[in-house]
């Protein structure tokens, strides 16, 4: 067997496609609508009597309008009865394209559409062959019947791996893919298998024969290597108010439903509906819009990492206490001169290119981002995982009624720095996570800038997502019921994976002058991290905002060059810095 034959075997059979989707497209078209989208909708959660045909049409308008549709030509793999492409060309000014479909009724139903320049094709994805590149592809909700639940996790992100590199292949270079996406959440490749519970069986032998959801993880093994992340949507609770008004769609017209497919298959269903809403209730199953951009080239990596790699128990630790101090105490004076009032070592938050807010008020629009999104269950008792000196701490407790702090730190600058203002409520620990145990559990987390110290350079992605892990799981056991982790973190991109000190390319190689010891990660090592103790609601790239915050302090630095020269002193690796904090003035933090 060749290898395209090979990937086709790997998805959801012909027949099993026939089975669900060839059952009535009249069926069908009393429960989904008229458009006939079968899929998740966008819900407007501030109007309870939005309509499942406006939530329809708003899902396809947010896709058209994030991946800039108009006059290009689109790919939408799975493209079912051609509701998507009908709004692209129709309604976004789209240029054409191409929709591909297992079923031969979608396909019917999708060339009666009559949409200009737009064919319809009974085609795999492994078959697929462009006449001409694309300028967007969209695959929404179809990678669930990509790799089948035959397959063993290794074997699924492989069969993701070879369609995001077929997908790159189509695209134009810098073109976009929209997915929507079925993951695996609070159950794991192993309790999504055969036997596992009525809702899985139900799935696997009534509903959608051969298929099988990814997790977010394996997902993301697939697209780091040709793509780019821009956005990240988790929608799991609009799925939760579809598979109703699927279910009220249904019970409205129970007796035309009955005359079209039977008794038996209108029971099946209105199980479907009702286990459907149920597992995305309890997040077995999560709902995520993803949009990414094409790389110029495909990254590079040592070793693909695997699912199965990861049971490799953590390898060494992150950058040692040493290490920290030959970066952080060089001397508070100096990062006082262009940090700014905020003393905050980490990317500021704006709103776009026309934002004419200053740095300090963009670190503090991203201390109020994280704060509003992770402080949900109340203000009471939260950690700072690297503390820095202290800008965090203090807005917690001034804007945000934090009750009590803990900061973590191995700087005894910025311990110093803090102890000259202190931080009300707060206890800052000259302390690393590893060795830190709370005396009661935290409402939430904080770490800004952090994270890339966990993991040592010169460390395997296996040993990194291992020491990640660990994290994580540290983190999960530091957590009252329903507390939260912010997270932001610098992550190697574009730039290769390379399990040797250095050789990340020229910038690459100079900030670990800057950082001995330390590392950014990979997306999916992050994703691998968390993935086994958290579920991820809010996900962002911001390259932007770190471009601008490094602007500022660079015009901030230059301002004060004479200065910074003069108190600058760095030490040496395992040494320790002698300078004082500076005296409370206005650029210490706001009190």
């Amino acid at each position: 067997m060749n290898r395209a034959d090979r990937l086709k075997a790997a998805g959801t059979s012909p027949s099993a496609i026939e089975h669900h989707y060839d059952l009535s497209n009249d069926f069908f078209r009393l429960w989904l609508g008229a458009d006939l989208v079968y899929s998740c909708a966008l819900w407007d959660r501030a109007d309870p009597q939005d309509t499942l045909e406006r939530a329809q049409r708003r899902k396809l308008d947010l896709f058209a309008t994030r991946l800039g549709v108009s006059g290009g030509r689109v790919l939408d793999v799975g493209c079912g009865w051609g509701g998507l492409l009908d709004r692209f060309v129709r309604g976004h000014g789209a240029a054409g394209g191409v929709g591909l479909t297992l079923s031969s009724a979608q396909a019917r139903v999708a060339v009666s559409r009559e949409v200009p320049r737009v064919s319809y094709q009974v085609q795999s994805w492994v078959d697929h062959e462009p006449a001409e590149t694309y300028d967007a592809i969209t695959a929404i909700e179809s990678t669930e019947h990509f790799a089948s639940d035959t397959l063993t996790a290794d074997e699924k992100v492989e069969v993701y791996r070879a369609f995001f590199d077929r997908a790159a292949s189509w695209l134009r270079p810098g073109g976009r893919l929209g997915l929507q996406l079925i993951c695996l959440d609070n159950v794991g490749h192993e309790g999504s298998r055969p036997g596992r519970g009525p809702f899985t069986e139900l799935i696997r032998t009534d509903i959608f024969p051969d298929s099988m959801s990814a997790s977010l993880s394996e997902l993301v093994l697939g697209w780091e290597t040709h793509f780019e992340l821009d956005e990240f949507f988790d929608h799991t609770d609009h799925y939760r108010r579809t598979f109703r008004a699927w279910a009220l769609a249904c019970r409205a017209q129970e007796a035309v439903v009955r005359s079209l497919v039977g008794p038996e298959q209108a029971r099946i269903f209105a199980r479907y509906f009702a286990g459907g809403e149920a597992v995305f209730r309890l997040r077995e199953q999560a709902l995520y819009r993803v949009m990414l951009t094409r790389r110029p080239n495909p990254k590079t990596w040592t070793v693909p990492l695997r699912p199965s790699d990861l049971g490799a128990r953590p390898a060494g630790t992150g950058a040692s206490a040493s290490a920290i101090r030959s970066h952080y105490d060089v001397s508070n004076d100096f990062y006082a001169l262009w940090l700014g009032p905020t003393m905050m070592y980490s990317a500021g938050m704006w709103s776009g290119r026309d934002d004419t807010s200053d740095l300090d008020q963009a670190l503090k629009r991203k201390i109020d981002f994280f704060a509003q999104r992770v402080l949900v269950e109340g203000s009471g008792f939260v950690m700072d995982v690297g503390c820095g000196w202290g800008g965090n701490l203090r807005r917690l407790v001034d804007q945000h009624g934090v009750d009590r702090t803990v900061g973590l730190t191995l700087s005894p600058a910025q311990r110093d720095f803090i102890a000259r203002d202190p931080v009300p409520r707060a206890d800052v620990r000259l302390e690393s996570w590893s060795e830190h145990s709370p005396a009661e559990p935290y409402n939430a987390i904080f770490s800004y800038g952090a994270f890339e110290h966990f993991a040592r350079d010169g460390t395997t992605g296996i040993e990194r997502v291992a020491l990640y892990r660990r994290f994580f799981a540290r983190g999960f056991d530091w957590l009252a019921p329903g507390g939260r982790i912010g997270l932001e973190t610098i992550a190697n991109d574009g730039a290769p994976d390379t399990s040797a000190p250095r050789g990340r390319g020229p910038l690459g190689d100079f900030v670990l002058d800057l950082f001995p010891e330390s590392l950014a990660p990979h997306l999916c090592e992050v994703v691998l991290g968390f993935e086994p103790y958290f579920e991820v609601e809010v996900l962002r790239s911001d390259p932007a905002d770190f471009a601008r915050t490094f602007r500022a302090w660079l015009i901030a630095l230059r301002d004060h060059e004479r200065e910074a020269t003069a108190s600058s002193v760095r030490p040496r690796l395992g040494g320790s810095c002698a300078t004082s904090p500076p005296a409370k003035s206005s650029s210490a933090p706001e009190p």
